[in-house]
């Protein structure tokens, strides 16, 4: 048998534009983009661009493409720098993954927070909605990655401190 490789993105990121058939198709409303993140499934295309951080915050924005491309729509971002979305995850986005067209899974942290607490956000339903689910046992850490497996979402991660245990993992149960 031969084995086949995914179909490749239908788009890619130059910048703060991301471009389709070497035509710009969305511009990153945000002040600057540093770097991105891009996942595909299918027609689905979900891009996070980074915008660096300031005042224990970190400029992100999130934009879905249910089209290959064609059209896009902005999921979240942080208001703080000036980019209102309909969702904001936390102050500091983390590890980020696709499971299908439909459902993403997003870590977000916010260090300032007392001893520092990591969050998981899930949408069932292309960024429409999303559910918080709080992970108390990784206060105090930073997520680093997360594996999706059926309803259990496993976050991997690494300590904010100087004492203790290292890493740490939590997995949560979306129901």
């Amino acid at each position: 048998m031969l084995a086949t490789s995914p179909p490749a993105c239908p788009v890619h990121v130059v910048g703060k534009r991301i471009e389709r058939a070497g035509r710009v198709v969305y511009r990153d409303p945000g002040y600057r983009a540093v770097a991105h993140e891009i996942c595909c499934s299918g027609r689905t295309v979900w891009v996070m661009f980074h915008g660096g951080v300031a005042s224990s915050q970190e400029a992100y924005v999130v934009v879905r493409s249910g089209d290959a491309g064609r059209t896009w729509r902005l999921v979240s971002s942080e208001s703080y720098f000036g980019v209102n979305a309909p969702h904001e995850f936390d102050s500091y986005s983390g590890p980020w993954t696709i499971a299908g067209p439909s459902d993403a899974y997003f870590t977000g942290s916010c260090p300032a927070c007392g001893y520092g607490t990591v969050s998981l956000w899930v949408t069932l339903d292309g960024g429409v909605h999303f559910r918080r689910y709080r992970v108390p046992t990784l206060t105090g850490f930073v997520a680093t990655s997360l594996h999706v497996a059926g309803d259990d979402v496993t976050i991997l991660a690494k300590s904010m401190l100087r004492v203790g245990p290292r890493t740490r993992s939590a997995t949560v149960e979306i129901r």
